[in-house]
């Protein structure tokens, strides 16, 4: 008997090309584990459109296709020429009758295409489930933009997702949301489709010298910061708290990648008196491919990533911690989200205070001076404990699939 297909589409890149990608990846492994197959439709950088059924391509025995993604607002308001697409590739490739279900990661166009969506599930009884990740506070400079991204973002978060017939959704906050309104729900962080990574750690840990990481995009190139707290990840803050622990004497490395220097003093240029005090302390790498970047993580002694506590930090979850747990590499970070509930002081992470810099850079002094055996100790303790690695959560995921393909509601 031919299994069941759940489909899987949205604005990612599958199967690594961003971190949503990354999600619907090692998701979509644990929804095979369970007895599923799973067909992904993403989104990738077309100069032309293409017929959807000529994207087809196979990543780990995962089928996949490629919408284009919209290079104008023109284009994300064609949203029922993109739904046409869908139509036509299910039709024609056999798969609408023998979908099961298809979970929705964003909208591959602005978010009156899932209601499209939904009402087309509805009518031939395949269940409609929203991948729901974060609630953004949106922050351009075009006024404009903002406007209509948050209408859009409202009437996805706040009507949309509750006509699906259940949510997975990466944080409690966000899964305490939906059940208020009587929907299945379903919590999965940002899984790891490895169990860990299998690279050898290249360098001596002899030397007094530690290894601290940072790797993403935290503002927009050429543009200049006009307020840091409406950062995402506060790199800014981690350089200041750094530039201070360097004057206590502590010796480390901090390695940043994803953005240059000149990338950095463009957006923050009043940071430039950190970075000359850090000096070679300080090692800005540029943009490395996901590779590369694991192989550097793997051989860090820690990752840092410092957010601010409000309603973004707590509905998302971030990907880097997960990322750096399954590359045995122990997380210095805020409590932000649900990370208490996956990292255990001083076993296979650090918290830092949300606003108490004095306090943080006396932490960061005493984490720095840790004899590298401690760190060894840490580094295996993440490895051997990896709490996000996708089979772990394959029993709660069968019951909540149970659950939804119920006839009830």
């Amino acid at each position: 008997m031919n299994k069941k297909t759940i489909l899987y589409l949205g604005n990612f890149s599958f199967p690594l090309g961003n971190a949503a990608g990354k999600r619907v990846y090692a998701n979509g492994k644990l929804l095979s584990d369970i007895g599923y197959q799973v067909v992904f439709i993403g989104t990738r950088e077309y100069e032309e459109s293409k017929n959807l059924l000529l994207t087809k391509k196979n990543y780990d025995n995962f089928i996949y296709y490629e919408f284009k993604y919209p290079a104008s607002s023109i284009e994300w308001l064609q949203y029922r020429d993109t739904f046409n697409q869908l139509q036509s590739l299910l039709s024609s490739t056999g798969l609408e009758s023998n979908l099961a279900a298809i979970i929705y990661y964003g909208s591959p166009r602005i978010s009156l295409f899932n209601k499209l969506l939904i009402k087309y599930c509805k009518s031939r009884n395949i269940k409609v489930i929203s991948d729901c990740v974060d609630w953004l506070t949106v922050n351009t400079r075009n006024p404009i933009f903002n406007i209509i991204k948050w209408a859009d973002t409202t009437y996805q978060k706040k009507y949309v997702n509750k006509q699906a017939d259940g949510v997975i959704a990466i944080s409690s906050y966000l899964s305490n949301y939906y059940v208020k309104s009587g929907k299945r729900t379903l919590i999965l962080p940002p899984l790891s489709p490895e169990e860990n990574y299998s690279l050898k750690n290249e360098r001596s840990r002899l030397d007094s010298k530690k290894i601290i990481s940072y790797a993403g995009n935290p503002f927009r190139k050429n543009q200049q910061v006009k307020d840091v707290k409406k950062l995402k990840d506060r790199l800014d803050k981690a350089i200041t708290l750094l530039s201070k622990v360097k004057d206590e004497g502590v010796c480390f490395q901090f390695n940043i990648y994803g953005h240059t220097k000149d990338d950095f003093l463009k957006a923050l240029p009043s940071h430039s008196i950190y970075l000359k005090n850090l000096g070679d302390s300080i090692v800005f790498h540029g943009y490395k491919n996901n590779s590369e970047v694991v192989k550097n993580i793997c051989d860090s002694d820690f990752t840092i990533l410092i957010r601010d506590v409000n309603r973004d930090s707590s509905a998302g979850f971030p990907t880097k911690v997960s990322e750096s747990i399954s590359c045995g590499t122990p997380v210095i970070t805020t409590r932000t989200s649900d990370l208490d509930s996956y990292i255990c002081d001083g076993e296979n992470g650090f918290f830092l205070e949300a606003v108490n810099d004095e306090k943080n850079v006396l932490k960061l002094c005493e984490i720095l001076r840790l004899d590298s055996r401690i760190i060894e100790n840490m580094k295996e303790d993440c490895k051997e404990n990896n709490y996000f690695f996708y089979k772990r959560y394959q029993e709660i995921t069968e019951e909540f699939f149970i659950e939804i393909m119920r006839n009830d509601k």
